[in-house]
């Protein structure tokens, strides 16, 4: 292969991974054509890019991206996923697909520019996802309003209860309900 098709090639994996620094290789090997159409059409609905490498060329342009140390994982048949909702969608999705499918290895992957293994792969698919952390984050920084709108209208609620149930024994009106000692309104003095 030429120099200039190799430019060409490292060029072309700069330009489809982007701004992206959060990727996972994989092993395919074994995969048969079947299965690899299906693996790739289940990860384009999820918008999520596929692409085999060529080891010398994607260790080039890791090392230009910073991810020098993903070349570990650079080893035989390789192939690049990116892209989707986030890096814990991508990784979920991957390893549901390898649950399903068997053959493709998760050999390691690198979150935000930070090589990881295929153990903390497994533990970023624990990671609830994007949208469920900020709506999290989000319930945090209310809650402090809401606590303080309770403490707000809790003694108001509170008072309220107390001055319904003084009129509803008002209202009741049975002079066996006198307290103690005091004669009830009714009653004739003796």
């Amino acid at each position: 292969m030429s120099k200039y098709v190799k430019e060409m090639m490292m060029d072309q994996l700069r330009a489809d991974l982007g701004d992206d620094r959060s990727l996972l290789i994989l092993d395919l090997k074994d995969l048969d054509a079947q299965s690899e159409y299906q693996l790739r059409r289940d990860l384009r609905k999820k918008s999520i890019r596929l692409r085999v490498l060529k080891n010398t060329l994607a260790r080039r342009v890791f090392a230009d991206l910073g991810m020098e140390d993903l070349g570990q994982y650079l080893t035989g048949a390789s192939a690049a996923a990116w892209g989707g909702e986030g890096v814990a969608e991508l990784a979920k999705e991957i390893s549901r697909q390898v649950k399903t499918l068997k053959k493709p290895v998760i050999k390691g992957g690198a979150v935000d520019g930070v090589v990881v293994g295929p153990e903390q792969v497994e533990d970023i698919t624990k990671l609830p996802s994007r949208e469920v952390l900020i709506g999290q984050v989000l319930g945090l920084l209310l809650s402090p309003a809401r606590e303080a709108l309770a403490l707000i209208g809790s003694p108001a609620s509170t008072l309220i209860g107390q001055l319904e149930a003084h009129i509803e024994k008002q209202n009741s009106g049975s002079p066996a309900e006198a307290p103690a000692g005091e004669p009830a309104a009714d009653a004739e003095p003796a």
